[in-house]
Formats: C-alpha cells, sequence, structure tokens
C-alpha cells in the first residue's frame, strides 16, 4: 500500500522486534536490528563526509532541524533519537504481514512479551515475510504485506535516520519523524488502532506547527492529502459494506459472492474517481489487491485521527496536556479505552 494512504506502508512504527514465535523468527529480527546498529554513524559525522551530496546533506540537517522541534515545541521524547544514520542499501528497512479471515475484518494478532498483540508481523527480509504471508493465504486468510521505511523500538534502543528516510519530502520526513516520537511518548501494549491513530494525529498536527514556524510550502502536501481523503472515504465506505454483509453470514459460496462484488464496485468507484481526480493515481494498486486485510489495516491508522484531533482542540492546543489526558486512559482494556476516549472528548465540549 501506498505510504500516503496509511503510515505503516513508509512512516508506520513497525515493531518488529517486540517479540517473537519461533527462534528462526527471534533470529532474523535480531540479525535485521544488528546490521543496523552496525551501520549506524553519528549525523555529525556523516555530514563531514566531503562525498556526502547536496541532497543528503539538505535531508539530514532537515532531520536535525526537526528533531529539534519535536523537543521543544512538541514536548517528545527525542533524547537521542535519530542522531545517527545509517545506509541500509534499499529504501525500505522491513516488510510487515497482516492477515485476516475471508470473511471477517477482524485482523489476525501476533502476541509478543514487551507490547502485547498488534495487527501485524515484521520481517527484515523481504522474500521472508512474503512466504510468511503465502502460508497464510495458503490456509485460506486474506493476506497483506506492506513495505516499511520506519519502525520504532519505544524507546528500548537509539533509533537511527536510515537511507531510505532521505528520499522523502521535508513534510513527510517530518511526519515520520514526528510519529515515530509519538509512540515513544505514548504505546499502550495491545491497542493497534489506539497507538497508530494516535501517533497520526500527533504527526499531522506537528507537520503543521513545524510548516508555520519554518515558512515550509504546503501546497503539494495538502494536494496529496486531498487524494488521499477521498480514497480514504472510498476505502472505509466499502470496509462498512464488508462489515454489514459478513455479519449477515450465509452459505460459503454466497459469501464469497457477495465479497467480490463489493470489491468490483471499489474498483468501479475508484475507476470513476481516478477520471475525474488523476491524482489518486497512486492508491491503483492498494485497490486492486484489496482485501479485508488491506482494508482492516487502513482503519488501525485513520479510524481515531479525527477524535484526537478533537481532544487537541479542547485541550486549546496544549500538547503536554493533551499528551496527559491520552494517558489517563492507560489502565483501560482496547474497547473500553476508546469509548473512554470519546467521552473524554465530550466532556470537555461542554
Amino acid at each position: 500500500m501506498i505510504k500516503r494512504i496509511w503510515q505503516a506502508a513508509g512512516l508506520c512504527g513497525c515493531l518488529i522486534l517486540a517479540g517473537c514465535e519461533t527462534l528462526s523468527y527471534y533470529q532474523q529480527g535480531l540479525g535485521g536490528q544488528m546490521a543496523l546498529w552496525k551501520a549506524r554513524q553519528p549525523i555529525a559525522r556523516v555530514l563531514e563526509n566531503p562525498q556526502l551530496s547536496p541532497m543528503q546533506k539538505d535531508k539530514l540537517q532537515d532531520v536535525q532541524r526537526i528533531r529539534a522541534f519535536a523537543e521543544t515545541e512538541l514536548s517528545m521524547p527525542v533524547r537521542h533519537q535519530y542522531d545517527t544514520y545509517a545506509d541500509v542499501g534499499r529504501r525500505y528497512v522491513a516488510w510487515a504481514v497482516m492477515a485476516a479471515p475471508p470473511y471477517s475484518l477482524q485482523p489476525k494478532q501476533w502476541c509478543y512479551p514487551l507490547v502485547g498483540c498488534l495487527d501485524y508481523h515484521g520481517f527484515f527480509a523481504e522474500i521472508k515475510a512474503h512466504r510468511y504471508a503465502q502460508a497464510l493465504s495458503q490456509q485460506g486468510m486474506d493476506i497483506y504485506v506492506a513495505p516499511v521505511q520506519a519502525y520504532s523500538t519505544l524507546g528500548w534502543f537509539h533509533d537511527s535516520v536510515l537511507s531510505g528516510f532521505l528520499t522523502l519530502s521535508e513534510p513527510d520526513l517530518a511526519q515520520l519523524i514526528f510519529h515515530e516520537l509519538a509512540h515513544q511518548r505514548l504505546f499502550f501494549k495491545g491497542d493497534t488502532a489506539f497507538n497508530e491513530s494516535f501517533a497520526t494525529a500527533v504527526s499531522e498536527e506537528g507537520l503543521h506547527r513545524y510548516a508555520a514556524a519554518y515558512h515550509l510550502d504546503l501546497s503539494a502536501w495538502q494536494h496529496q492529502q486531498a487524494a488521499q481523503a477521498e480514497v480514504m472515504h472510498l476505502l472505509m465506505k466499502t470496509r462498512t459494506k464488508l462489515q454489514l454483509f459478513y455479519a449477515k453470514g450465509g452459505q460459503v459460496s454466497a459469501m464469497a459472492e457477495g465479497k467480490a462484488k463489493i470489491l468490483s464496485e471499489l474498483k468501479h468507484d475508484f475507476a470513476q474517481m481516478r477520471a475525474q481526480h488523476p491524482g489518486v493515481a497512486v492508491y491503483q494498486s492498494f485497490v486492486d489487491g484489496a482485501n479485508n486485510a488491506s482494508l482492516a489495516s487502513v482503519a488501525d491508522y485513520h479510524d481515531l485521527v479525527p477524535t484526537f484531533m478533537s481532544l487537541l482542540q479542547r485541550d486549546h492546543g496544549d500538547m503536554q496536556r493533551f499528551f496527559a489526558d491520552c494517558a489517563s486512559l492507560r489502565s483501560l482494556h482496547p474497547a473500553a479505552r476508546r469509548q473512554a476516549l470519546l467521552v473524554l472528548v465530550q466532556s470537555k465540549s461542554t
């Protein structure tokens, strides 16, 4: 999926060091992380390299400015995060596997010791991710494999700026760093939807403030956001149609036929949208491969964003108060936490 629809495909915090199911999974995770550690260098030292291209130098200096802004203006726990650089030799550092039953939008979860249960399973090697996904597909699951440009270790380690970051525009780079730092500011075990929507909201608010402070031109980014909003509306409408259809139940043959019809309608509606708005063409591959797993992932990263933005508005833009309000929900289970978040927003509007 294109990263502009949801942050995991380029901006998400894919926590692939969260734990392991098997020794081989543990080994690939540890090996991948150790390779990053071995490759990293302090950004200050990298900037002294005379062979550094002007573009690379500008991007790394942008990172330094973004980090400073996150700490002083957004109350982020920057510390030693993103003060080193690692060239991983490829655009994506990892690949996240997501899965869902053939007639349900409830994503499969993988449970880990440190972060609870998550809706994705990550791999440093693309081929291993696809092999794992293929095995799930053979079990009858809908699967989706998303490339990942960044992930957060939640402060357990010092995360590095990766070479893939340098392909991003300054707005996207700022969003990425703000998103990952948001995970370190607040993370609830086993609640993917809350965590990712929270980080998405923080990254969007952070970008607007950063752009205002440094007179950044967001016209291209805003055009991308407008295209994303249109596609998101269509995807969420499709997701709702599938939910209602699955809830009715029925014979497997009828379920398969109904599902195919709804996904065909998605492709038809997207084709009409693309004819009127060519800018949405970047989402064509995602729409073509849309299934329960990919549509469930979209909801994880966007469902609660409007609620978080409403809470921040009612906190008068005070990031410290906003973070404290969100942290007050820590003791609740995911379903109760979502309801409490809505109640919290409503209580502040009276």
